[in-house]
This record gives structure tokens, sequence and C-alpha cells, in this order.
């Protein structure tokens, strides 16, 4: 440093042509130990960030050159600061330098440009001077030493350790015109416009045009695509990037999670801030699975204001499988769809199939659950369940349990109401219900059933908690049990018994005093604005408040009972049949029963009613003449729908040993008659088991061993996943392989 100080002092007495003197730093430390001593040798001291018009704009340089050649008289030595650094930012600023090299030493006899590792900008520049090419300008200086600066230059601020932020290209240019800036972090509205450059040397700038450029780069994502994000978006996601982060430990850090989890973050969805989702959307595009739903989702889908959307209409694009449909309805329940737009209701009119349509569907709202409705009803009236059950399992899990109502070992009862309730959401009776209803009139099978009175004494008298259901019949009872047992916590075991005739309200008032009442059902049937599908899935609401009341009950008590005081007849209400009355008796609205009147005959005419306490009530679909009008669902009558409620019997597992099942053999053989058996083996004693598969409902058969045999009845063949229910709770699944004809170890292979 001193001797080139003191060489500085003797040549500026030297007659020269040229005044310029480049001098070449390296180091930052040199740079500092230079300048404020140069600074004190020389006349004037020009600073490029008084060339500034405005605190984040590049120096003019043409005002510059037109200062140095109006404004300088009288001065003999110049230090122009700092050169290199407005160069570095901007290279079109080296273009100053071939007339620099050129200044006259006629007026100025020395103007002193240190360029602190600038080399590689100097060179070239000068390789176009043709007084440099053939040695006529003075030789060029060089001063040696150490220390490095990292400069960050960006359209936005962070904070950054270590890291002094510097607003603007003016104040930047000042900082280095008194000394070096070791580490910083340059806030300019110029950055989108500035060259990227790659030099590495001991004062290197990282440029990131865009607070999106900034996290692409340093989290190495490098397939990240700007469009994926707002600018406000992207820049609030750089300044939570933090030393050492990838966008896996970013994302994770941020959501609060340890990895990513595609179930576990969407089940987060709602609880996330609108920052946050979008970045879990951007994580889902990058670490998704590829066989998933929401990776063809994101394939198409380029911005969070859409994914709800794309997450609606991508299912058009696929082939159907009870995986993908299961992840959609999930995914479109955490982003809280619950209406469907109308484009997907434009699509879905082009769509003819009901399996096909089952499948684009969900249960999150009331179009969806009443086009649900109507595509089972369809199914059911020409399709075996096994091909499109497992789709409705998925998509309306609610309305399949409806469909298979809780088995109860009555033989009868159980066939009945399997017949009736698929009839019920069909909306009309078939053959099979109306020859159910014969064989129930004609059998008088009524009277087989215990009457409910009796069971509820003996259970209250064991400690139980009665609970009322007004007009819920044993149709609900698969509804209503699969709702309190699907989280294992609870067990139930359902009887069938016989209500008072007539099926009246007040001639069924058998509640205590301290015993609830849920009502709503009722209502619904007898509302002069009935429509079905609406009213009745207005009814599977009601049964669901009558689950939640339930629970409540069950933190109270140890033993809980649900039961009813009647039923409701769909098919009494719209049958067009009506017969004529007893002789001398006279119809109760709405024609279900008669009153006898004196010396008048209550024999049933072809076993079409019962005579009790002086009433005839009718055992079949029909109404008696003269009876009202009837709206919707009607009872009264001794339709098995009517007069059959359920008495369901709940407890808490509490710590009871809990069943395990293993299946004997994962293959099912199928006889010619298309009948098969199925035999597991379970860990324990236990009074019952069920099976549920492909829509049927099967009870086990107990043998040796604590094992149960299910026989199986027009199975398809092929792989088959199917429940298992203890005390009608879900216990377990079992997958098995049905197969018909011979073989490989029946011909001992």
């Amino acid at each position: 440093m001193k001797e080139l100080l003191s060489y500085a002092e003797a040549e500026r007495s030297k007659g020269e042509r040229f005044a310029t003197r480049f001098i070449l730093v390296e180091g930052c430390r040199a740079w500092d130990e230079l300048i404020p001593r140069l600074a004190l040798t020389v006349d004037r001291v020009v600073r490029l960030s008084e060339f500034c018009s405005g605190n984040d704009v590049f120096p003019d340089l043409t005002r510059l050159l037109a200062y140095l050649k109006e404004e300088t008289r009288g001065c003999q030595s110049i230090l122009l600061t700092p050169l290199a650094e407005h160069i570095r930012l901007d290279p079109d600023g080296a273009a100053v330098i071939p007339t620099l090299a050129e200044w006259s030493a006629y007026r100025l006899r020395r103007l002193y440009v240190p360029l602190l590792a600038a080399a590689e900008y100097l060179y070239p520049e000068l390789e176009h001077v043709t007084r440099y090419k053939a040695g006529e300008l003075p030789d060029l200086w060089e001063l040696k030493g150490e220390g490095t600066a990292e400069i960050i230059v960006a359209g936005f601020s962070l904070r950054y350790p270590g890291r002094r932020t510097i607003q603007g290209i003016k104040e930047y240019l000042s900082l280095w015109e008194k000394s070096s800036v070791p580490k910083a972090w340059l806030v300019t509205s110029m950055a989108p416009w500035l060259p990227i450059q790659r030099v590495r040397s001991e004062c290197r700038v990282r440029l990131y045009q865009s607070s999106f450029a900034y996290v692409r780069e340093r989290t190495g994502w490098g397939e990240l695509r700007e469009g994926w994000g707002s600018p406000k978006q992207w820049e609030w996601l750089a300044t939570q990037v933090q030393e050492g982060d990838d966008f896996d430990s970013l994302a994770a850090r941020l959501l609060n999670v340890t990895e990513y989890d595609r179930e576990q973050l969407f089940d987060l969805w709602r609880a996330l801030d609108e920052g946050k989702q979008w970045l879990a959307w951007l994580w889902s595009k990058k670490r998704c699975g590829v066989n998933t739903y929401l990776h063809h989702v994101l394939q198409a889908n380029r911005n969070l204001d859409e994914f709800k959307h794309d997450a609606v209409m991508t299912i058009f694009a696929l082939p159907p499988s009870v995986a993908l449909i299961l992840e959609r309805k999930k995914l479109l329940q955490n982003l809280n769809v619950n209406l469907m737009p109308e484009a997907f209701w434009e699509r879905f009119g082009e769509v003819t199939d009901p399996s096909e349509q089952m499948a684009l569907l969900t249960d999150q709202s009331a179009a969806e659950r009443e086009r649900l409705v109507a595509c089972t009803g369809q199914l059911l009236a020409r399709q075996p369940r096994g091909s499109w059950w497992e789709y409705l399992e998925t998509v309306f899990p609610a309305l399949a349990w409806y469909l298979q109502p809780a088995l109860t070992g009555d033989e009868f009862a159980d066939h009945y109401f399997q017949v009736h309730n698929r009839c019920r959401v069909m909306d009309q009776a078939d053959e099979e219900l109306k020859q159910l209803v014969a064989e129930w009139a004609a059998q008088q099978l009524l009277w087989r059933y215990p009457a409910r009175s009796a069971v509820l004494d003996r259970l209250r008298s064991e400690g139980a908690k009665v609970m009322w259901v007004d007009a819920m019949g044993a149709e609900w009872s698969g509804l209503l049990t699969r709702l309190l047992t699907q989280t294992g916590e609870v067990e139930c075991t359902v009887r069938i018994a016989r209500g008072s005739l007539p099926t009246t309200t007040q001639g069924n008032r058998e509640w205590g005093a301290e015993e609830s009442i849920e009502r709503g059902l009722d209502d619904i049937a007898h509302h002069y604005a009935y429509q079905f599908p609406q009213s009745f899935l207005k009814a599977m609401d009601v049964i669901r408040n009558v689950a939640h009341a339930v629970f409540a009950l069950l933190s109270k008590h140890a033993t809980v009972v649900v039961t009813a005081d009647h039923g409701l007849s769909r098919f009494a209400a719209s049958s067009p049949y009506k017969i004529s009355l007893p002789a001398g008796s006279t119809a109760e609205a709405p024609g279900r029963y008669a009153v006898l009147g004196e010396g008048s005959s209550g024999e049933a005419t072809e076993n079409l009613w019962v005579e009790d306490k002086g009433k005839a009530i009718l055992l079949t679909h029909d109404r008696f003449n003269g009876g009202g009008p009837c709206h919707g669902e009607t009872h009264g009558g001794a339709a098995p729908e009517e007069c059959l409620v359920p008495i369901i019997i709940l407890r808490k597992t509490g710590g009871k040993v809990q069943p395990h099942f293993q299946l004997q053999s994962d293959l099912v053989k199928l006889n010619s008659k298309n009948k098969g058996a199925l035999i597991v083996r379970c860990n324990c004693k236990v009074e019952s088991v069920e099976l549920r598969v492909a829509g049927q409902a099967v009870l086990g058969q107990s043998g040796p061993g604590f094992t149960w045999t299910f026989s199986l009845t027009g199975l398809p063949t092929g792989k088959h996943t199917g429940q298992l229910f203890v005390a009608n709770r879900p216990v377990g699944e079992v997958v098995f392989e049905a197969a018909r004809g011979i073989i490989e170890e029946d011909l001992g292979l």
C-alpha cells in the first residue's frame, strides 16, 4: 500500500498524455485501506452516488463525463469511485471505460479509478481501445490483499443474519465510496431487469430477479414454476427460507409436520390460513404419489384459485375406481366443497349409466344425495349389488347402511326389511315385497313377536335408560346401529318387538316420565309437501341426530335402550288400492284401521286385516274406503314396517377382550348353484358374527373351536373384501376370492 501511494505521488509530477490510472484491487481489506488514504492525496473525490437522480437508479454516466470535462478545472488529481460496483450490477456501465482510458491529461493531470475485483470487466473493454493494444496507454496498477464480499441483490427485503439491508442503488454505491461492504442485501426495484451473471471472484453478487427465483434456488427445486404463485405469495415464502432449507424442510417447518403426508396435510386444510394452504398445495405438486387422485388433479391444475374446481372436475377424465373415488370424496370434504359447480352438472348430464353417475357423486350436498338415491333406485331395480355396491359404500355409506338393516336372527323380519328398504329406495313396492306382505297377512305373523312393553319392563328393571324415537320402525335399525358402532366404542343388540294396535301415537304412549323422546320422523311423514327423495333424506338426518343423542346418554348410563312407538309405511300411503269396510264399521283417517260398531263383523276377508280391541287393523298396504287423504307416509295399520319396532340395546365396549378373526381359507369355492362357504376363527367366544360383503348381510353359524361359517349365495367370482360385525359393531375385514368350477387343488396339483 505504501509503495503504491508513494509511486502515485512521484508519478503524478511526470508529464503524461493520458490522465487515467486504473488500479486493480484484490481483496476488500485492500480496498478499505486504499480508498480513504488515496482520497487524502487528491484534489477532489468524485462519487458515483452523486450522479444518481433518484434513490434507486444507476448513475448517469453521460452527466459524469460532462462533469469531469467541465466542472473539474483547477483540479490536478481526482479519485473516481466506485465504478466496479456499478458495473458489477449493470455491465452496460463498462462502456465508459474506453472513454476514461483515453482521458487527456491536458487539464487534469491524474484521474484515479480503483476497481475492486473487476479485471473481467476491465480487460474486455480495453481490448476495444487501439492505443491500449498498441501499448500507448499507462500501465495498469495492481494492489493485492485479502477479504471477500457477497452481495445479494433482490427486489424484496429479508431479514438475513449477518447481512446489512441496503435500500436502493444510491445508498449501495455511497457505502462502497467509504469502505467495502462484506455482506449485504441490496433491495432494488431494478432487480427484475438486471442480467444474471455467474462471476466467481472475491466480490460476488448473487442476483435474484424475483422472490420466486430466490425460493427456487435456495430450496433446490428446479421444477418450480413462477406461475404457481403470485408475487405476494412468493415474497412471503422467500421470507421464510432459512439457511440449509430444501423445499421439503421449509414446507414441513411452516406447516408443523414432520414430513409430507397427503392425508394428514389435507385433514389440516381448513385450519390453515390462505398462505399455508397455498404452501400445502405447492408441496403436493412436488410430493404427492403418482397413482393418487390428487396427482391427476394437480397435473392439470396451475393455481390455487382453480384447485377446488379441478378437484371436482378431474374425475370425468379418469376410469372410476373405489380408491380414486374415496380419495376424491375426502379431498372435497377437506376443501369444504359443499355445492357442485354448474360445470359439474353440465358434464354429469352427459353421463347416462347410473353406476357411472354414482362414481361421480359424493354425499356432501343435498343435490348429490338426491341423485345418489335416484341412481341407487335404478341400480337396485336392474343390477345385482356386487357390480356397484362398493361405489355406494364409498360415496354414500349412510344409504348403504340403510339398505342393510341389522340382522336379528328372525328369518322373516330380516328378509322383510331387506326387501322393504330396497323398495323404499326405489320408491315402489316390487313383487317380492308384495309376496312377503301377503305371507305376513295370511299367517298372522305379527303374533310371533313379543310385545314391546314386556321387553322394556325387563330392561328397565335391569337399570337401562330408555330413549324413544317417534315413528322409527325397524327399517332404520341398520343405519342407526352403524352410526353408533362405527368408532368401535359401542356394541349393540337388536331385537324386534310388536307395538300396540292400532299403531297410532296415542295408542303407544308407553314412555315413562323421565324417558326422552326424539321427534321428527312423524312430522316429515305427514307433511303436506312430502317429496321423495327429499323427505326420505331428511328422515336420515333425524336418525343421525338420534345417534348424537344416544352418545350423550351413554356418557351417563351403562346401558341405553332405543325403541319406538310405531313405524311408518310409505307403501300404504302410496297404494292406490282401497277395500270395503267391514259392515257397520267406521274408517279412521287415513284408512289404515276401522272401528267396529256393535254387531259388525271383523272377520277378515282374505286375511287382509286383524281384529284387536274392537278395531279392524289392516295387515297389508291397502286402505279402507272412507279414510281421509294421505301424505307421504302413514301409520295406524299392522303392516310389518308399522307395527314391528326395534329394541336396540347399547353398551360401551369398556375393557372387554376385543374379538379378532382369521380366515381358515382365503378361497371360497362356488358350486353349480353358485353357493359357497366362508369359514373364520375367532380368538374368543362371541354370541354372534355377521358378515357383510357385496351388498349381502349373512349371519354366521357357530362351530367348534370358535369357528364361524357363512353361507354365501350369488357371489360374483373374483376378490372380495367383507366386514365382520360382532354385536352390530365392525370388528375387522376379511379378504377372499370366490372361484367357480374345478381348481388346481381339487386335482391334487
